[in-house]
């Protein structure tokens, strides 16, 4: 099964031990391949308006992650989480807003 270095960044790479990729399933037959198409990696459209600080600020207050409530300190189960959105029985705190 020839592999080309390409195939790894290809949309129609298999990611099989068995098949190569979608179009070519024992690989491309020279040491190109006409069907590559390089998948894109996304990212939001402005990636600088974040900077790793605010991202973490947001991280350290959310009760995902603290296991308490923001405003009053309640405790939330570890073993229940919400389905929906997270709301505080003891203040009425939620985090949708």
């Amino acid at each position: 099964m020839p592999k080309i270095p390409d195939c790894d960044r290809c949309i129609y790479f298999s990611h099989s031990r068995f098949l190569v990729c979608a179009i070519h399933p024992t690989g491309p037959v020279e040491q190109s391949c006409a069907d590559f198409e390089s998948a894109e990696l996304w990212q939001p459209e402005d990636p600088t308006s974040y900077e790793d600080i605010q991202n973490l600020d947001e991280i350290y207050w959310h009760p995902l992650f603290t296991g308490e409530c923001p405003e009053c300190g309640y405790k939330f189960s570890r073993y229940r989480l919400p389905p929906l959105k997270w709301k505080c029985i003891a203040c009425g705190w939620d985090d949708l807003g």
